[in-house]
């Protein structure tokens, strides 16, 4: 999910601000995230676990995927980002009850497949999204 998140920002970088930045940040961001992971996943090899750069990658995510929302965007459609947001929201709010959500539903449901889940519908809604963009002329 934060690789995908990355990949998301740099993405909104390009659109909303200049497509030159957006592409190059790509490969930065793409690490940032990986990064994260990767310091997750040793830290908890050596029994620390470790989540606080994991978690501020995805902070920078919440706060900063709202404020391009406010940029105008160059193609049609930008109001789908908003959907595509809630679904990201909507994941770590399940992410964070996955606990209680195994435990509401008698282990029948994790909120972990329910993060899952709704992150594959963020997925799904930005595919329906980039198929029925276009560019935005300006003066039309």
């Amino acid at each position: 999910m934060t690789i995908a998140f990355m990949g998301l920002i740099s993405a909104m970088i390009a659109e909303r601000i200049a497509i030159k930045s957006g592409v190059a940040l790509l490969p930065l961001l793409l690490l940032v995230g990986a990064a994260s992971v990767v310091w997750w996943w040793h830290t908890e090899s050596i029994g620390a676990g470790d989540l606080r750069f994991y978690a501020a990658v995805q902070a920078y995510a919440v706060l900063v995927l709202p404020i391009f929302l406010l940029l105008p965007p160059r193609y049609t459609r930008g109001g789908d980002f908003v959907v595509v947001f809630a679904f990201y929201i909507l994941a770590k709010v399940f992410e964070t009850g996955d606990r209680r959500i195994f435990s509401l539903t008698r282990g029948t449901i994790s909120g972990h497949t329910l993060k899952h889940l709704a992150a594959g519908v963020a997925g799904l809604w930005i595919l329906k999204m980039l198929k029925g963009r276009e560019p935005i002329v300006e003066g039309v």
